[in-house]
């Protein structure tokens, strides 16, 4: 529910509105950051009250809009519901839904705990589904909107030892490149931003330690570049060098190789994150 301590103050929506989940930190605070340049209000989604609170204050104070907090665990059955509730406390229907919302478990899907494994499912499929269902039909009677679900190069091929969030996110890039075509009339834009490694804890969280010393990009250049396709309206947008180099090789290699191939890498990336 609205922060007491942050009221809601009445609007005449001049300035756009813009929903997104997991914006305490990585790429979900990227998108925040970019939006609240460009004159957006927020309603910033998180479990972690003190980030997220210090990054809403810190964008109103630099850009002068409202930066609303909703601590909130999207793993929940009811998180959906509550999202929508929540944000038609601020406006009827947002001009924008990101669903960044993620984790990741590397290693062998037997050894992950099954309350780990349906925490990701509700927060990585069913959460983003029941959310897009609340909030698109307001979208479409508009005639405007745009829902970004942050994917993954992951999800663009089956990955042995990152099984479970490897086909989750492809069941995002699917789902997403399914509206974006149901959509295409309506004048609302579907993307599935699908990212490679990037520079945030995502990876130390999950346990995982990336191989080599390859370049990665940032989140703010993956925000940035999810935005800036757009206009082009492409439902799957890849970003940086992995992004390029994995649609090339699932072009031209097998798919066999390909899968056994991540799969060793994964493995021993895995396993040496696992001693870090």
């Amino acid at each position: 529910m609205p922060n007491p301590d942050h009221p809601v103050v009445e609007r005449t929506d001049v300035n756009p509105f813009a929903v997104v989940t997991g914006a305490s930190r990585g790429i979900g605070a990227a998108y925040a950051r970019l939006l609240a340049s460009r004159g957006y209000d927020l309603l910033l989604v998180s479990r972690d009250e003190t980030r997220l609170t210090h990054l809403a204050r810190q964008l109103e104070t630099n850009h002068g809009i409202q930066a609303h907090v909703s601590i909130a665990d999207l793993a929940r059955s009811d998180a959906a519901h509550q999202l929508f509730v929540e944000s038609r406390q601020y406006r009827q229907t947002p001009d924008m839904l990101i669903n960044n919302a993620g984790f990741g478990l590397y290693g062998e899907f037997v050894s992950h705990p099954l309350p780990r494994i349906q925490e990701m499912l509700h927060v990585h499929v069913r959460t983003v589904v029941e959310s897009i269902r609340l909030f698109l039909p307001g979208m479409i009677e508009r005639g405007s909107g745009t829902i970004i679900n942050v994917a993954s190069i992951a999800g663009l091929l089956p990955i042995p030892h990152f099984a479970e969030y490897a086909a989750t996110k492809a069941f995002l890039v699917s789902f997403s490149e399914a509206l974006a075509e149901e959509t295409r009339d309506t004048g609302v834009v579907v993307q599935a931003c699908c990212p490679g490694q990037t520079e945030t804890d995502f990876h130390g969280t999950a346990g995982y330690r990336p191989p080599g010393r390859l370049p990665m990009q940032t989140a703010d250049q993956v925000a940035h570049t999810s935005l800036a396709a757009l206009p082009n309206k492409s439902p799957v947008v890849t970003i940086g060098w992995q992004g390029k180099l994995t649609a090339l090789a699932i072009k031209w290699l097998p798919r066999t190789f390909l899968i056994k191939t991540v799969g060793r890498i994964t493995k021993l990336a895995t396993r040496s994150g696992s001693t870090a």
